[in-house]
């Protein structure tokens, strides 16, 4: 059974912490007692260090007394994913052989929201090496979803997101290459921002290694919440000049093009004949568009200027292939490579996943290829971003369906989804989420409602590039007319 206190917005919270209508101790109390009683049966917050968070709210709430600012999340206990270094936690992401890996110092994206006064309490639940669109590892075990105990939550922000619609926080920290922000955000009905590539430092996330100074091509650090009001919150914080752009860079997103819902452009964009949405789903995006038009919006179905989800699917695929591989060992990737043309020829005549051979080629490819793939990737980029001539966001399925059965038996490139009757490849989860990553757009998640099943649709909100604000503004306005958040019935 919730307290009202877990559900509350960052925002409110913090506004009562500053006047100090609410202590940061009481608040951490609250968390820890309704993880005390929910998260047993949902496995989110997975490592805890309960002595340096009290010590933290105790000095926070001392500083409230004494006049004095911690800075823009004074005192607001959070918890983060466990693919963060956090100084004085464990940081697994989920792997067996990093078990006892304890990082020297925060990385980047933590430490801007320690130094803004957050205190990290808890480190929730990833895939291992946060390389599924589930969330279950050795170490931890399952992560289960407070809609439906028997459902997946998604991943790899799997716990994460379970932790916000559960109320065990208010922010989370996730990271996104395969929709791992958004498809979890879908999956349980909170918030989830992809911020524009380049924003927000990866340095101190595993995956890469322990160390690594270098920014993924493809992968984000973003927020996730429970409005998106707290979404802007928390990524004004977050967002600056990397490391290496530092003292000499400055970072300053545009405002939100319009200011009301009934300012912006929209194009709906639901449909593909290469990946189809379930009955759900559809149904959730019709009444979407009826309740947008009836608010005096503009909508236009269909796709993207020249947008075609197969061809940005494989070039995606590609890509992800060539970031990933680097972590494999060079006769793994040879082998790869060797397999790709095989692959090739055997989608010609079996059901296989598409493009799977655009994976393992991309897996194989030396620096001279991928600098073609990349420029590849920047032409269809450009020709997409024409778009944004005439509309403000993009509307999209964050995935095909709504939250499915935990399903761990096989291998990823093995499993299969049924859909409506039909049998789909497990790897056209992600070819909603590739157009967005692959051009480095900004994507926000927002739910929009409940199928007859009773189950969270969200909807991924396409940007310009560094329109980052437009499109949590147009999160923020469409709860007027969808309702946004709603707490999980088991938890509510």
């Amino acid at each position: 059974m919730t307290t009202d206190i877990t559900y509350r917005s960052a925002t409110e919270l913090l506004a009562d912490i500053a006047t100090g209508r609410q202590s940061s101790r009481a608040l951490l109390d609250s968390y820890l007692a309704h993880l005390d009683s929910l998260n047993p049966a949902l496995n989110s917050v997975v490592t805890l260090d309960l002595a340096q968070a009290r010590l933290k709210a105790d000095l926070a709430d001392t500083a409230v007394r004494n006049g004095l600012s911690l800075g823009p999340l004074h005192g607001l206990p959070i918890t983060i994913k466990d693919t963060f270094e956090v100084l004085g936690m464990p940081c697994t992401a989920g792997a067996a052989a990093l078990r006892e890996h304890r990082p020297a110092q925060s990385a980047v994206a933590v430490k801007r929201l320690e130094d803004a006064g957050a205190i990290v309490f808890g480190k929730t639940n990833v895939p291992t090496m946060a390389g599924d669109i589930q969330t279950y590892n050795s170490l931890f075990g399952t992560t289960h979803n407070p809609w439906n105990l028997a459902l997946t939550p998604g991943g790899s922000s799997g716990g994460a997101a379970v932790a916000l619609a559960a109320g065990f926080t208010s922010l989370e920290l996730g990271s996104d290459i395969g929709g791992s922000i958004r498809i979890p955000s879908h999956f349980t009905g909170v918030y989830g921002h992809k911020p524009t590539h380049g924003i927000v430092s990866q340095r101190g996330h595993i995956p890469g290694a322990p160390g690594d100074l270098a920014e993924g091509a493809l992968n984000v650090v973003g927020p996730l919440a429970r409005s998106a009001a707290d979404l802007q919150l928390m990524l004004d914080v977050l967002a600056a000049a990397p490391p290496a752009g530092q003292p000499g860079w400055q970072l300053q997103l545009p405002a939100p093009r319009p200011v009301s819902l009934k300012a912006f452009r929209v194009l709906l964009w639901t449909e593909d004949v290469d990946c189809p949405l379930d009955q759900g789903m559809t149904e959730a995006y019709h009444q979407l568009r009826l309740s947008l038009e009836a608010a005096g919006v503009e909508v236009v179905q269909g796709a993207p200027r020249g947008a075609s989800l197969e061809r940005l699917f494989a070039a995606y695929l590609l890509q992800l292939g060539a970031e990933l591989g680097v972590s494999l060992p060079a006769s793994k990737r040879c082998f790869m490579g060797l397999m790709a043309p095989v692959l090739r020829a055997l989608g010609r005549v079996m059901d296989t996943p598409q493009h799977a051979d655009k994976f393992y080629q991309g897996s194989a490819m030396g620096h001279a290829d991928w600098l073609k793939a990349h420029e590849a990737g920047l032409r269809l980029r450009e020709a997409f971003l024409k778009t944004f001539d005439d509309v403000d966001v993009i509307l999209a399925p964050p995935t095909f369906t709504t939250a499915f059965a935990h399903d761990q038996s096989r291998v990823i490139s093995l499993r299969t989804l049924q859909v409506d009757g039909q049998k789909r490849h497990y790897a056209d989860l992600y070819k909603w989420i590739a157009p967005a990553t692959l051009m480095g757009l900004p994507a926000t998640s927002a739910p929009i409602g409940l199928t007859r099943q009773g189950l969270p649709v969200g909807v991924q909100i396409i940007g310009a590039p560094f329109a980052d604000r437009t499109t949590i503004k147009f999160a923020e306005c469409l709860a007027e007319v969808v309702g946004g958040f709603q707490a999980p019935g088991a938890m509510g």
